[in-house]
């Protein structure tokens, strides 16, 4: 995924209204929502498709990308009110609450791997038709299977059963092949996510890097901020600046600049230009979201400190 260009595809078509733009942007972040790049379990996006349909991904979940994403998904959500859009919304958060933040001192955790050992191929995520079938009743199996287009041969070329849940059909088709009530289908959809949910949470979970990034921070706090203020998510925006003054305590004096990386409780690796602007970003986003002006100041610190020291006189830093 590339969620900077996303991000200037529709700022661009907020101020021009092209309709070749709004095509770009619908398109393909409506064709990741649905895709087995997307975490259609758990939430999250994968690290990245390895087909041209978004369907086999690399199962490895990395904080920037989704951070990205996140933005990604409120815009297009602020511009086309296209509940998808904010259900993916609901996904990213929920997945990073769960399995990146670290609830009690604030901050975001670098990555879940994709695999749990050398054999494994993204066994966490995927399913057998008979996984499946073992996991939700009759009713949710004949849905889902349809829905997520599980069979007895999936997509996983080291395991031909196993398959990779992307969203294969809409609500309306299933309920029309299957002969059964539209509204009896979208009740069984959440009821069949919820129990593949808790069943999947029975297995060997991919290991989490703990690892705590200034500027993959900085991206993240900066998204979260932005779905706390589109949504009125008032818990999203207190986590948000509870990690945020977390990496400035912890990784920023005004000699010495950001540190890159915390892990361990020690601070590793002199910050790089990107952990300075990355967290520039989330104070000014924090300052949006609670006009207190320190967080401006503090930006403004930590922007002398760049033009200081990463600045170069023949142009570009």
């Amino acid at each position: 995924p590339h969620s900077g260009t996303m991000e200037w595809v529709m700022a661009r078509y907020r101020r021009t209204r092209e309709e070749g733009l709004q095509k770009i942007f619908t398109r393909t972040l409506s064709s990741m929502a649905r895709g087995g790049v997307y975490d259609q379990i758990g939430g999250g996006f994968h690290r990245y498709s390895t087909d041209p349909r978004w369907i086999v991904p690399h199962f490895e979940k990395m904080l920037y990308d989704n951070a990205g994403l996140l933005a990604n998904y409120v815009h297009a959500w602020q511009l086309t009110k296209d509940p998808l859009y904010r259900e993916t919304v609901e996904g990213i958060l929920a997945w990073a609450d769960e399995v990146l933040s670290d609830r009690d001192r604030g901050g975001y955790y670098a990555s879940q791997d994709a695999d749990v050992g050398l054999e494994d191929d993204g066994d966490y995520f995927t399913w057998t038709l008979d996984e499946l079938a073992a996991a939700v009743s009759q009713d949710e199996t004949r849905v889902l299977a349809l829905l997520y287009e599980v069979g007895e041969r999936g997509e996983m070329h080291h395991n031909s059963r196993k398959n990779v849940l992307f969203v294969d059909q809409e609500p309306e088709e299933i309920a029309k092949a299957l002969g059964i009530p539209i509204d009896r289908v979208r009740a069984l959809i959440p009821n069949g996510r919820r129990k593949l949910k808790a069943a999947r949470d029975k297995r060997p979970m991919p290991a989490v890097d703990k690892t705590i990034f200034a500027s993959w921070n900085g991206m993240m706090i900066a998204s979260v901020l932005e779905a706390a203020m589109a949504f009125g998510r008032e818990e999203l925006r207190t986590f948000a600046l509870k990690s945020l003054d977390r990496i400035l305590s912890e990784m920023w004096t005004k000699d010495h600049g950001m540190w890159h990386a915390s892990a361990d409780g020690k601070r590793k690796v002199r910050g790089l230009l990107e952990d300075h602007v990355y967290m520039v970003d989330a104070l000014l986003a924090a300052f949006t979201a609670t006009a207190d002006p320190a967080y401006l100041r503090t930006a403004e610190q930590i922007m002398t400190f760049v033009l200081k020291h990463f600045w170069d006189s023949a142009g570009g830093f």
